[in-house]
């Protein structure tokens, strides 16, 4: 890997910006809007189906803790989210990219023949390790590819997460609902062929990421990214990649080796166990600045962590022993509330979108205020005492989160370090997965019927808000041309 001069670097990086600012908003960048989106839609088909699957598997295998798939599922995400973040640094984004989605496809297929918990809990695992890693590059390979001031596209790309939690909901409604053992049965009266209703939810939704996949490497042309390489000091194939995405765009611009600086020079070479260890992981605290803005974005990203799953997992226990009447618990109200939740959740990152690009709040501001209403319901739902209050609350809280979620998503690749991003990225993501571990040995373990839980996660909706204030960048005017 090149270790080039500081101020050649960020002239070529600020090159590279005015002339991807030149071919503006076009086909290349809508393509890459709707693939990327992909990414949002499996992260919610992986979070939603081990919410449905887990209570009809636990029926045919014999599970003494079934929150432990969760465990495995946090764990594939995590080491997912560390190890592509890295891959996309060292070797490239469009290669990490592109076999996520066949990854996730594959296990995801796999576990439909799960022949006991064990082995399934192994198989989520896999499939999340490849879920976690693609998420953490989508956001990554679409920001080095989008116009300044198109960068709001970044947070309304989360509609996506309520669409996918929409469409996994609609899928496994009829499935779960005509193929599965009764509500009371038990390992030794339900069996494989009367249950097949979980692992038909696999089959439908591994083969909707394969199509997805399919899409997004063979129909879709996608490129290297074009920063990625000026960074690592490729500069012909900068100037390659670049023009064929102004090409697709039909924008009259083209760029030439001959207009980056230093490309003549014989560049100091480190090893991939130096770039891995040192060079990347300490480029995104190099500075005080960087250095207090990275730190931030970790810790948003454990708050959300721990706040968001373990508040889910208290909840209903929380309100069911203090005499709560959230309905008779039906699959038809189940789905039905889980459905209702998914459409609402969908329009919280098209608010976020519109709050960011106000001047006098930006991104800042925005997370600042949807973690602060996302506090205020979430502290209301400890009221909740009926099936119509468990609703609207529910749909509430979805709505500010996922628009909470959606700007810190955007936020973070925004202002990384473009040869760091990737890296930055995934242990930004892998913090927060880390923090959700949490989540299902409390579930599992602690008291959840305290109250205590509930309202140590809304304090840290209020730190989050308080945190994203004195976040030292705004990213809709921060300049990556600095490369490294």
């Amino acid at each position: 890997m090149a270790m080039l001069h500081y101020e050649e670097q960020n002239y070529n990086m600020a090159l590279l910006n005015a002339s991807i600012e030149s071919i503006g908003m076009g086909k290349y960048q809508w393509q890459m809007f709707f693939t990327c989106g992909f990414g949002f839609v499996v992260d919610q088909i992986l979070l939603i189906t081990i919410a449905l699957v887990m209570p009809q598997a636990s029926k045919e295998f014999d599970v003494q803790y079934p929150k432990m798939a969760t465990v495995a599922q946090y764990s594939g995400l995590l080491l997912g989210a560390l190890s592509c973040g890295i891959f996309a640094d060292l070797f490239g984004r469009s290669l990490v990219w592109q076999i996520a989605l066949f990854g996730i496809t594959i296990w995801t297929l796999v576990c439909a023949a799960s022949p006991n918990f064990a082995s399934l809990a192994v198989f989520i695992g896999l499939m999340s390790f490849f879920g976690g890693g693609n998420l953490a590059i989508d956001l990554t390979l679409f920001c080095e590819v989008l116009p300044k001031r198109k960068s709001w596209l970044l947070t309304l790309l989360a509609v996506m997460w309520g669409v996918g939690n929409a469409v996994t909901t609609l899928i496994g409604w009829p499935l779960i609902s005509n193929f599965s053992c009764p509500p009371d049965a038990t390992p030794a009266t339900c069996k494989r062929g009367d249950n097949m209703g979980w692992r038909y939810v696999y089959i439908t939704t591994g083969g909707l990421c394969f199509v997805m996949a399919i899409i997004r490497v063979f129909v879709l042309n996608i490129e290297e990214s074009p920063k990625w390489l000026v960074a690592e000091g490729k500069y012909e194939k900068a100037c390659t990649s670049f023009n064929k995405i102004a090409k697709i765009n039909n924008a009259d611009i083209a760029l030439s080796i001959d207009q980056f600086r230093g490309t003549d020079t014989s560049p100091e070479e480190i090893s991939a166990f130096e770039s891995f260890s040192l060079y990347h992981i300490q480029g995104l605290f190099q500075g005080k600045k960087r250095a207090i803005s990275t730190a931030s974005i970790f810790l948003l990203w454990m708050c959300i962590g721990v706040a968001y799953p373990i508040y889910t997992v208290f909840l209903a226990y929380y309100l069911a022993a203090h005499g709560a009447k959230l309905g008779d618990g039906s699959t038809y109200q189940t789905y039905r509330d889980l459905t209702i939740s998914s459409v609402v959740g969908i329009f919280g990152p098209a608010l976020a979108a519109y709050l960011i690009e106000l001047k006098f709040l930006g991104r800042r501001g925005g997370m600042a205020i949807m973690a602060i209403v996302t506090a205020a319901f979430a502290g209301a739902f400890t009221s909740v005492n009926n099936e119509a209050q468990n609703i609207a609350f529910s749909c509430m809280i979805n709505f500010w989160q996922n628009g909470y979620y959606a700007i810190l998503y955007a936020y973070t690749p925004e202002v990384m370090p473009t040869a760091h991003r990737g890296t930055g990225c995934g242990l930004a993501m892998a913090c927060g997965r880390l923090a959700s571990l949490a989540a299902p040995f409390i579930g599992t373990f602690g008291d959840v019927t305290s109250s205590v839980p509930i309202w140590v996660c809304m304090a840290l909706y209020f730190v989050m808000a308080g945190v994203a204030l004195m976040l030292p960048y705004e990213s809709k005017t921060y300049d990556d041309s600095y490369a490294r």
